[in-house]
């Protein structure tokens, strides 16, 4: 009984595993397919994307500062107790003067007047009412036109920045879609060692029965093959760790199952005789490329400081229409008076302590240090290419040699084999080809990924 619930279960969880798998297919991919899936759910790319459209929404910004500014505005005051001036008796000597003049008072009377006391006079009326339009635009400033082209540079810059970017991601989904291909292709190797291995045991074991060797050639036999079950479950994880790494450059989610549809062979071209002798071209580095363009933005940034020596000139228009009224809905008081201005506004530097001399210095000092770090930086990619060409050249022509080493490891086993199967070998002899050949393996796969990995690395160099 407990035997057929054991065997229920089992087949119960089998066949949840079973329908889990195939709600969720493994995506397959090849190493294109990586790469661009890669770059469209990469975070810094995005992150890249989002700065340079940032930096496009800036040059917006600043070449608005150059274009005409138009803005409306309504003012309205009212005047709780209307301002208040003291005034001197103006008024009496005026009158008293024009009846002087004719001869209506006798001569003297203005003269001999009393000075009065100044009076409280209130101006204006309880409620006024401005409605105004107002435009003004920059006619000319140097260092507006030099830092427009900055800004534009900038855009540049940033666009460059999300291509080195996408190069890096190219690079790093590369390295690991090979690590994943060299870990399979080992743990195939392993699974046909181990199932040749346990072809080997099961005729040595019938040769045991049969009383032909002794119960320690069998014994060496098992503790070849536990070893080696050992190390392709070790291999298996690896393989899915691999797989991890894999997912984490492709963005793509770690509880997903994922395949590769290229194969080793595929991917081991051969570069070309130019990429491997030819000329150094620094200028396929997107490196390079992003700092001449911050070389080209300090030469502007000089430009932007000098020009900011010359005259700048402002223009501006102003149409206002003004109600002043005790009542402000009484139309039978007085209407709306118009006022129009026109005027420009012209700024010329004369002295500011020195204070743009030292920014144009310093700006000139930073340019300067752009192209010694450019120059430095030309020196390295060219000692980087030439290390990568002997790298390369070194993990090819170690390759081959591995190559013929397991070509050689496999006809010694095989001999070795014959000669235990004849009688004239010892199970000895067969561990001892064996652990040759393992050994053998192992060092071609680490000659397939270092031949991989350098060629990647001669096509990073070379700005591929």
């Amino acid at each position: 009984m407990k035997k057929q619930t054991g065997l229920a279960l089992f087949i119960a969880f089998w066949s949840i595993l079973s329908a889990l798998s195939a709600q969720n297919p493994a995506q397959s991919f090849s190493i294109e397919d990586a790469i661009k899936y890669a770059q469209e759910k990469s975070l810094s790319v995005q992150q890249s994307k989002y700065d340079f459209a940032r930096s496009k929404e800036q040059v917006r910004e600043y070449t608005a500062i150059g274009l005409p500014k138009a803005s409306a505005k309504v003012d309205y005051n009212y005047n709780i107790n209307l301002p208040t001036q003291l005034l001197p008796d103006f008024l009496s000597p005026a009158v008293v003067g024009t009846l002087e003049a004719f001869q209506l008072v006798p001569p003297g009377t203005a003269a001999n007047l009393p000075v009065g006391e100044a009076q409280p006079i209130q101006f204006g009326t309880k409620n006024s009412l401005t409605a105004s339009f107002n435009v003004s635009t920059l006619v000319f400033d140097g260092s507006y036109f030099v830092g427009l082209k900055a800004a534009r540079g900038l855009v540049d810059m940033t666009s460059k920045q999300t291509d080195l970017s996408l190069h890096q991601i190219k690079h790093t989904v590369k390295r690991a879609y090979l690590t994943v291909l060299i870990a399979e292709e080992n743990k195939k190797t392993l699974l046909k060692n181990v199932e040749n291995l346990q072809k080997l045991l099961n005729e040595t074991k019938a040769f045991k029965a049969s009383g032909l060797i002794e119960q320690l050639d069998v014994d060496r036999l098992e503790l070849s093959l536990s070893n080696l079950q050992s190390e392709y479950e070790m291999v298996g994880r690896q393989v899915d760790l691999a797989y991890n790494v894999l997912k984490f450059q492709m963005t793509f989610p770690l509880e997903d199952q994922i395949a590769l549809s290229d194969s080793l062979n595929t991917l081991l071209e051969e570069p070309s005789d130019e990429e491997l002798n030819g000329a150094v071209s620094v200028d396929k580095r997107i490196e390079v490329q992003i700092m001449k363009q911050s070389e080209y933005l300090n030469e502007l940034n000089v430009k932007r400081y000098k020009m900011g020596y010359a005259p700048s000139l402002n223009a501006f228009f102003t149409h206002q229409y003004q109600i002043q009224r005790n009542n402000l809905f009484d139309s039978d008081e007085s209407g709306f008076f118009p006022i129009s201005i026109v005027g420009a506004s012209l700024l010329v530097p004369i002295f500011d302590g020195f204070d743009k001399s030292a920014k144009i210095k310093m700006a000139e000092i930073d340019r300067k240090k752009i192209s010694l770090q450019i120059k430095q930086f030309e020196l390295a990619i060219n000692l980087e290419v030439e290390n990568a060409r002997v790298a390369y050249k070194n993990a090819k022509q170690r390759l081959e040699n591995q190559r013929k080493n397991l070509e050689l490891a496999e006809r010694i086993l095989n001999t070795t084999k014959i000669k235990y199967r004849e009688g004239i070998g010892s199970s000895m002899e067969i561990t001892n080809a064996e652990q040759e050949l393992y050994r053998t393996q192992a060092n071609l796969m680490n000659a397939l990924y270092d031949a991989a990995v350098a060629k990647a690395d001669l096509d990073k160099s070379l700005g591929k």
